[in-house]
């Protein structure tokens, strides 16, 4: 099926104590930066008389992967990379932490701000627990009307999932979901049986 990855299973809140300061921790599964942007200026917006609202997601995997943390106003490095460290730690992908705090008069210093901020991160994760998520290329098909049945066939052979079926003029244009294992011989294959009439490519990647 795929490489398999994890994502937050539900959204939730979290609340973590340290000497006189409170920090809430917002976890959420989120697939794209738009989504990212709205999930923490909810929380700003939300939490908008708190002293820091610190945040840090990651969406893909590999060398491709958008990756961010955000001290918000506290000391450089001390609670942003924290977070984003749980979330790598705990092998997540597709999501975003939002650790809001209220200070209490106490100062914890740069080690105390990076166990807190780690710690209310990894709580946030356990609470949500984890889902799994696999990896699978979209890709487009375009062939001649008479390969159709070719390609159809094909996509099921190899246990791709059809999403759309167009028609441009005299070609045939059909976007499915496919195991990225699967992607290279699917391709050969195509062009084999349809005499090289049909092109095949990669036009993004999508978890389920």
């Amino acid at each position: 099926m795929g490489k398999v990855f994890f994502t937050p299973d539900r959204q939730v809140e979290v609340v973590y104590k340290v000497k006189d300061s409170k920090f809430y921790g917002n976890i959420s599964r989120v697939d794209s930066e738009e989504e990212v942007r709205k999930f923490i200026n909810n929380i700003k917006s939300t939490y908008h008389d708190a002293t820091h609202n610190v945040s840090a997601y990651k969406i893909g995997e590999g060398d491709r992967a958008l990756k961010y943390s955000d001290d918000d106003g506290e000391p450089a490095g001390s609670s942003g990379p924290p977070v984003l460290r749980a979330i790598e730690g705990e092998g997540l992908t597709n999501t975003v932490i939002v650790v809001t705090r209220y200070f209490g008069g106490t100062k914890l210093g740069i080690g105390g701000l990076i166990r807190a901020y780690g710690n209310t991160a990894r709580l946030a994760i356990k609470e949500s627990g984890k889902k799994k998520l696999t990896l699978q290329y979209k890709i487009k098909v375009l062939t001649n009307y008479d390969k159709l049945g070719t390609v159809l066939g094909q996509s099921e052979a190899f246990h791709s999932r059809i999403l759309s079926t167009e028609y441009e003029n005299d070609r045939v244009v059909v976007t499915l979901r496919i195991n990225p294992d699967f992607f290279t011989k699917f391709k050969d294959v195509l062009i084999e049986l349809t005499g090289n009439r049909v092109e095949v490519k990669k036009s993004g990647e999508v978890y389920i």
